[in-house]
């Protein structure tokens, strides 16, 4: 007897690809939210309105080219979250012999004829209790992450990936890492550690495309990103006129937020660094009892926030958790 299927059976796999779009088994598991997780396919339309004596319009319906838009949100947890930053700025350094591993992740660059600055790309494997469905050759083009100092870190990322094909559901597996409360963060502006931050964003996007070939497939010859854009936003109760001046003067200070919980080869850490951020707005605030003040950062890019492939790089993240190297990119 058929029969309604629950949406909370659902579950999110990922894996890392060998060879871009085609297609893995997921290897972790990401618990994400519910009403945020949304996979689409994209066919472009073709119709055939050839005149036919007729007043009519279209006649033949033809599906054109097509690839996959995903969303997806949901908190932060320290393990996972790294395949969506490893995804979308592509390089990943990690040290450690044993847990906690620290994952250092900035941007790809690349020099020289031929080399290739484009991400890894991820098969994300959707578990919907009708069926099982990968989506292959999968790019992170966006990735937000909110901090509101009475909640959890909180991010919602977008993918754009190859068609989807049905498979066999793998049985999940889920980490016991917990989502990260903000109260566990601290923040240095200019080298000096302050505590009246009360929420924020740090936002990254990369344009991209599905470049289609004449090459007898429907889908993509390749998703491709292009540069990395990095932006935020900062409410600051407002003690003194310390971040209002950041934006009069254009300091561009060094920012550094910071994550941490447990202990030992469970300890587990999220960060961020911005070696030039520049106030590009700030505003007043009274709407609040207190009053705050509120800024809009760019990300400038330098050479202290580049990694492993140099150049230049606009923001580094930094991990700490039991993943081991090579997870993530």
């Amino acid at each position: 007897m058929a029969s309604a299927k629950p949406s909370v059976r659902s579950y999110l796999g990922i894996a890392k690809e060998v060879t871009p779009a085609t297609p893995v088994s997921a290897t972790d598991f990401i618990p994400i939210s519910k009403d945020a997780f949304k996979p689409v396919d994209i066919i472009a339309p073709l119709y055939d309105t050839g005149l036919r004596g007729s007043m009519a319009e279209n006649y033949t319906y033809i599906q054109g080219r097509r690839h996959t838009e995903i969303d997806v949100a949901g908190p932060v947890f320290a393990d996972t979250v790294g395949y969506w930053l490893g995804g979308i700025m592509g390089s990943v350094a990690t040290s450690g012999a044993s847990a906690p591993y620290a994952h250092t992740i900035t941007l790809k660059n690349a020099t020289g004829i031929g080399a290739d600055a484009q991400p890894t790309s991820f098969t994300l494997e959707d578990m919907y209790v009708a069926n099982n469905r990968y989506y292959p050759g999968c790019k992170v083009t966006e990735f937000s992450m909110t901090f509101n100092s009475e909640g959890m870190l909180e991010y919602t990322a977008k993918l754009m990936g190859h068609p989807s094909t049905t498979t066999s559901a793998a049985a999940p597996t889920f980490s016991s890492v917990t989502p990260t409360p903000v109260w566990r963060g601290s923040v240095l502006i200019g080298g000096s550690t302050i505590g009246y931050i009360t929420d924020g964003t740090i936002s990254m996007t990369r344009k991209a495309e599905a470049i289609f070939g004449i090459n007898t497939a429907q889908g993509p010859y390749e998703i491709f990103v292009g540069a990395l854009d990095s932006t935020g936003s900062l409410t600051f109760v407002m003690e003194n006129d310390d971040q209002l001046l950041n934006f009069l003067n254009n300091t561009q200070p060094v920012l550094n937020f910071q994550w941490s919980q447990g202990a030992g080869a469970t300890a587990t850490t999220i960060a961020f660094n911005l070696s030039k951020g520049a106030y590009t707005t700030a505003a007043i605030d009274r709407s609040p009892d207190h009053v705050a003040v509120s800024v809009d950062i760019a990300a400038i890019a330098t050479t202290a926030d580049a990694g492993a492939t140099g150049g230049y790089a606009p923001i580094q993240w930094y991990l700490e958790n039991a993943v081991p190297s090579g997870t993530y990119q």
